[in-house]
């Protein structure tokens, strides 16, 4: 379900650069950032649960892949900055609607 909601977002952002630009489509390319590396975050240690001790193990790759997913969070920014700037723009969206 995670794949999927992140999956839509990603599709929904690409099709708001392609059509109105990517300054439009700012708060949903923000949101992208946070959304995707925590699915992936996620997923893999629901796959590590799901193999038990030998999910952390050198005998499948997972631990290396959640590794990787909690480098993706910090990779374009912490997530922290990415929601605040989420924030921000649906606060100016707002003001500007009054």
């Amino acid at each position: 379900m995670e794949i999927e909601q992140a999956r839509l977002l990603t599709l929904k952002a690409a099709q708001l650069m392609d059509t109105v630009g990517n300054k439009a489509a700012a708060p949903e390319i923000a949101m992208i950032k946070v959304v995707a590396p925590a699915m992936a975050q996620n997923v893999t240690d629901r796959a590590i649960q799901a193999f038990g001790g030998a999910g952390v193990s050198s005998d499948v790759p997972l631990a290396q892949f959640w590794a990787l997913s909690r480098i993706l969070r910090l990779a374009d920014g912490p997530d922290e900055v990415h929601r605040r700037a989420v924030a921000r723009m649906e606060l100016k969206r707002h003001d500007m609607k009054r």
